[in-house]
């Protein structure tokens, strides 16, 4: 899903004269970034393989009575069972006073129920892009008619039902469109405004306004900015060529918030406006992938491109970049702790690993000085990593369970450990492990993996936080350099896993090493 897109010069003054309902509005200033952190996987692995899961993405949310609820895009799944398939969950309204979010997916029989559109097929890459409650029914809107040739969608579908029945979704309008595939939608009293954007990730925004209750006649919508019944003579809200999914919401300080992935600069930008017709500010880098916790964070860099593994990618995709879409925002969640102050609470899709992020970002109106107050954290208790080196070919400081490892002497004269033990082979099972607490200065764990498919990793309670896994081959290494500045303080578990019985079902480690 993440197509490449480029930037044409357009000449901004051209669409002057469309902007005339606009002119004498006051426009919001762009905002000041201050910070952006990840808070955490949005679900947590272990609550995606709770319900059939291996791997969603987007995380698009509306209220629904006392719950918030999320869509969430193509489903992978480990048994190929519903692949592809869209998801809903929910959660709490307020943000815990402990912890974060937990959300429950909606299933049947224990596995995750998928959304279902009578008469509307609902393949890869043809997902949930907004929701919204009028009434006593739930809306649906659905990117359709992915055409993988062509690289675009060709349809905007609606549904709904009442209450959470997402499995039982009626067709109200499937229509071919080319500025309205992904929408984002702000209700005004009884009206709706609807943004809008068409070709994949090579869009401008557009703007129409509809009734509520005429949400599923798309007859009754109208198009800015002349509010005419035409979807053609619709015209850029905020001009680009680069833009795809986008949400649209109020912040609780007042002001509507416009988050979209763009290209120049690369990452996702925010605009901001004082009502739905502009004029939008310019944009505010809110997430950088570089400067943020992006890359050998929670978004894996190729292998091949950087020399090295980050632990980050799933079995198989070691040499497929990750990278940053759908940031949907949720006001729910978000605050302004003080005049002039933003937090930004929105999820944001990662492509590998597959998953969604739960990300914070603070900005701030110009002219404003703010820090947000110091946090005193709690260390855990200091306990550092042992024996990385296996010397002497020695287990001391590893704990371990399962078929016993062993360590190999190496012409050097280093150590490695092994999990291919004759006579059992391939056939040999077990974990050796060790916690610690990741010491205030570190940046890196480094070392070498080779042998079969099993792994070394980094878990945190029940949450792995990086795995390398080895190349099928005794003869080939894969350096490993797994981020650890994001996590200094923690307490976590360093581990090498053999899981597998299968041919190749190994792994070597050597060289263990932590980097200041």
């Amino acid at each position: 899903m993440m197509a490449p897109c480029t930037r044409r010069r357009v000449a901004l003054a051209t669409w002057s004269a469309l902007a005339a309902t606009s002119l004498f509005a006051q426009q919001d200033p762009a905002r000041r970034w201050l910070a952006t952190e990840v808070i955490g996987r949005f679900p947590p692995p272990a609550a995606l393989a709770a319900v059939g899961l291996a791997g969603t993405d987007l995380g698009v949310s509306f209220a629904c009575g006392e719950r918030l609820v999320f869509l969430f895009g193509d489903s992978w799944t480990p048994d190929r069972k519903d692949q592809d398939a869209d998801t809903v969950a929910t959660a709490p309204l307020a943000w815990p006073a402990k912890g974060l979010p937990a959300p429950t997916w909606l299933t049947t029989a224990g596995r995750f129920q998928p959304l279902r559109v009578r008469d509307v097929p609902l393949g890869g890459m043809e997902v949930p892009v907004e929701g919204l409650v009028v009434g006593d029914r739930s809306y649906v809107f659905f990117s359709s008619g992915w055409e993988a040739r062509a690289g675009r969608h060709s349809h905007s579908a609606l549904a709904h039902t009442k209450g959470l029945a997402f499995d039982q979704l009626e067709l109200d309008h499937r229509v071919a469109t080319d500025k309205f595939v992904n929408v984002s939608i702000v209700a005004d009293g009884d009206d709706l405004w609807i943004f809008g954007t068409g070709a994949y990730r090579k869009s401008s925004v557009f703007l129409a306004k509809v009734a509520a209750a005429e949400l599923a006649n798309r007859s009754a919508w109208r198009y800015w900015p002349d509010l005419v019944p035409d979807e053609s003579r619709a015209r850029p809200i905020v001009v680009s060529d680069c833009l795809g999914e986008i949400s649209v919401r109020r912040l609780p300080s007042g002001i509507l918030a416009m988050t979209m992935n763009a290209a120049l600069p690369r990452g996702i930008h925010l605009r901001t406006a004082l009502q739905p017709t502009g004029p939008w500010s310019d944009p505010v880098l809110l997430f950088d992938p570089s400067r943020d916790a992006g890359y050998g964070r929670t978004m894996h860099q190729r292998n091949a491109a950087v020399g090295y593994d980050d632990g980050l990618a799933e079995p198989g995709r070691e040499d497929q970049w990750g990278g940053e879409y759908g940031p949907y925002l949720v006001p729910e969640w978000s605050r302004s702790p003080a005049p002039g102050v933003d937090e930004l609470v929105y999820t944001l899709s990662t492509w590998n690993p597959y998953g969604v992020l739960l990300v914070r970002s603070t900005v701030v109106a110009p002219g404003v000085v703010w820090s947000a107050p110091a946090e005193v954290a709690r260390p855990a208790p200091a306990k550092g990593l042992r024996n990385l080196s296996f010397a002497g070919g020695k287990l001391s400081g590893w704990q371990q369970e399962g078929d016993a490892f062993v360590c190999q002497q190496r012409p050097d004269p280093t150590w490695s450990l092994c999990t291919y033990v004759a006579p059992a082979g391939d056939a040999v099972r077990g974990r050796l492990w060790q916690e610690f607490t990741v010491p205030a200065l570190a940046k890196e764990l480094r070392g070498f993996v080779s042998g079969g498919t099993e792994s070394l990793r980094l878990v945190r309670g029940d949450e792995v936080l990086r795995s390398t896994r080895g190349p099928r081959s005794n003869d080939v290494e894969v350096l490993v350099r797994w981020r650890l500045d994001d996590l200094r303080g923690q307490r976590l578990r360093l581990e090498v896993v053999d899981d597998s019985t299968a041919r190749w079902g190994f792994v070597t480690v050597r060289g263990l090493e932590l980097i200041d």
